[in-house]
Order: structure tokens, then sequence, then C-alpha cells
């Protein structure tokens, strides 16, 4: 079987996941965050693709639109980025910089005008090799996506990863607020795009004769691409960080400040009864406190080697030991099969008691 044919196969699959995708988001998009990025990442992966229709549904009235649809691969990747950081801090901070890879390819995908259509028609039965100087506006665009790809799933990647990292500083029930597949998708769209860098520098110099590479290039992305919008259609409660990460890492406060904040927590724990609240995150307990979150993380991390999560389960387990297990006999069993310090049992147990006794 020819790789004609194959390429076509794929290209239907991934329109139909196109498809289920689309419909995920438009089902859900009243209960997704930053809708407004994820619908521009929506409309950029088609565009991405627009080659592969072309070629697929020879369509030569677009062919002078032929090789400009590669920048929109980084687009799609910029908008994911810009969604998901505000769900991951309080305060993000707006960089101008995560828009320079788009730049850059932009200006170097209006290279590819210079080419004629009847040059371009061409590379649909066998994509360019060789002749850098010559055909350097097929090569430089490809070129330039792949890295800004890869250098955005690692930012993204990163991001996720460090707010997985510190979850438990800022969150008491850690489960409910992890975001799932994220990371995974991100990941592999970074070994992805260092495939496709390593495959478009062999074409550009003619290492091996490989005709279909263009569209390689763009089947491999844009299924990488659909994971990550498929990840991202996914209903998730996330806790924005009000952590200063720079001040965590430091760990540096005054001794006096942190045995005060210290005090604070603890009597804001008794008096609003904290441990009995299901997601309580650090933000919404500092402002009840009267404390700075970030200020409060280092002094748990210093004086009492816990972080906010390990802080407050340790009230919980007060209440399990002089509250629950004296006057219910079921989670009494329970602790005893499972050991009063099971974190199944305080993981489980308790916040099964806290949901159907408010």
């Amino acid at each position: 079987m020819s790789s004609a044919p194959i390429f076509d196969y794929l290209l239907y699959a991934l329109l139909a996941g196109y498809g289920v995708v689309v419909i995920r988001f438009l089902y859900r998009s009243k209960h997704l965050a930053q809708t407004k990025w994820l619908a521009l990442a929506m409309v950029s992966w088609p565009l991405f693709m627009l080659d592969e229709w072309i070629r697929l549904w020879q369509l030569d009235a677009l062919l002078p639109l032929y090789g400009l649809g590669d920048v929109f691969a980084v687009m799609l990747m910029s908008a994911c980025y810009r969604m998901i950081k505000p769900m991951l801090l309080a305060h993000p901070t707006r960089r101008r910089r995560l828009w320079i890879p788009l730049a850059i390819t932009s200006l170097s995908q209006c290279a590819i005008l210079l080419i004629p259509a009847s040059e371009k028609a061409l590379w649909l039965g066998a994509a360019p090799s060789g002749a850098p100087l010559n055909l350097w506006p097929a090569y430089l665009p490809a070129l330039l996506t792949g890295f800004s790809v890869l250098l955005l799933g690692i930012f993204i990647t990163e991001q996720v990863q460090m707010y997985h990292h510190h979850l438990p500083e800022q969150v008491v029930d850690v489960r409910e607020f992890r975001i799932k597949g994220v990371t995974g998708a991100s990941g592999a769209t970074v070994g992805v795009a260092f495939t496709s860098i390593l495959m478009v520098t062999a074409a550009t110099f003619g290492f091996f004769a490989l005709p279909f590479w263009q569209s390689l290039h763009h089947v491999i992305i844009g299924l990488s691409l659909l994971a990550i919008l498929y990840a991202l259609t996914r209903q998730v409660s996330t806790s924005p960080s009000p952590l200063d990460y720079q001040r965590l890492d430091i760990g540096e406060a005054k001794p006096a400040e942190m045995r005060e904040v210290i005090s604070r927590a603890e009597r804001a724990v008794i008096k609003t009864k904290a441990y009995k609240q299901l997601g309580l995150t650090l933000k919404s307990f500092s402002h009840d406190a009267g404390v700075d979150p970030t200020t409060l993380a280092i002094a748990l991390q210093l004086e009492q080697k816990k972080n906010f999560r390990s802080f407050i389960y340790q009230y919980r387990l007060d209440y399990a030991k002089k509250v629950l297990l004296r006057s219910d006999a079921n989670i009494s069993s329970v602790a005893k099969r499972l050991g009063l310090n099971s974190e199944k049992f305080l993981g489980d147990v308790l916040v099964k008691h806290f949901q159907s006794h408010p």
C-alpha cells in the first residue's frame, strides 16, 4: 500500500478526532475556564492542517495559500499557555515574550509567498528535498514551527508540574484540584516536535529521501496538538496558587513574624473549624486568618516542617480521635482496620463524613 492512502486515512481519523474535541468544547464551554483562548486554539488546529486539506481534497484554488498554515500550530500552543496560566496562578504575569515565537514564525512563513504556485503543486505529490539555499522558504517555517512548539510545550509542562509540586502547600484535598492529562499531552508534544525538527533538518540537507515528510510533519504535530485540546476540554477544578514561588524557594522570614503568622493560623483553624471544610485552599484560609499566604507557607515549612495540607490534616486527625471515633461505630471499625493514621482513612472516610454532616 502506498503512503498516500495511509495518510488519507490518518487525516480522516484526525478530522473525526477534531470533531469529538469540538463537540466536547461546545458541550462543556460553560464549565471551562478561559474559553476565549481555548476557542482560539480550536480554530487554529484546522488552519495548521491547511496544506493537508489542499492535498486531500485537491483544492487547487487554494494553492497560493499552500505552506501558510504552520504558524497556526504556534498560535495554538500560545493560546493554550495563556489559557492554562491563570488556572494555575492567582497573580499571573503577562509577558510579551510569549508571542516572540509566533511573531518570528509568522515572518518566516511569509517567505513561502516567494515560491510560485506551479512549484507548490509539485509538492503535493512529493515534498522538496535538499537545495536549502534555493528552497529555504519551504524548510525554515517548518523548522521554526517545530522549535516554537517544543519551547511552548516545555513551558506548559513546567507550569503544570510546578503547580502539582506545590499543590500540598496551598490546598488540603489535593485530588480535587489536580489537572489530569495536560502534562502527558504537552510532554508528548515536546517529543513529537523534537522528532519533527530532526526530520525537517534531514530533508533540508537531503540526508535521506522522504517524499512525504511535509505530511508526516503535519500529522504527528497535529495529533499531539489534538491530544492537548482534548485534555483541556476536560472539566477540572483548579486552585490558582497565591504563592510567591521565588520567596518560597528562598524560604526566609523573620522568626517573630513566622511565630505570629502560625499563631494567627492556629486560632483561625479553631474559630472557623477550617478542618471540616472540604476543598479548603490556602488563599481562602489566609484571607480569613488575615495572614500572607506565602509567609504562612514559609513559616509552616521552617517552624513545623509541614505544608498547609499536613497542617490542616493534623486538626482533622485530632477531630477524628476526639469526636468521630467515640460517636460513630462505623468509622471506628474502619479506623481499626486501616489504622488511624492511614491516608486512606483521612482521605476517604473523613471526607465522606463531612459531606454527609456539613
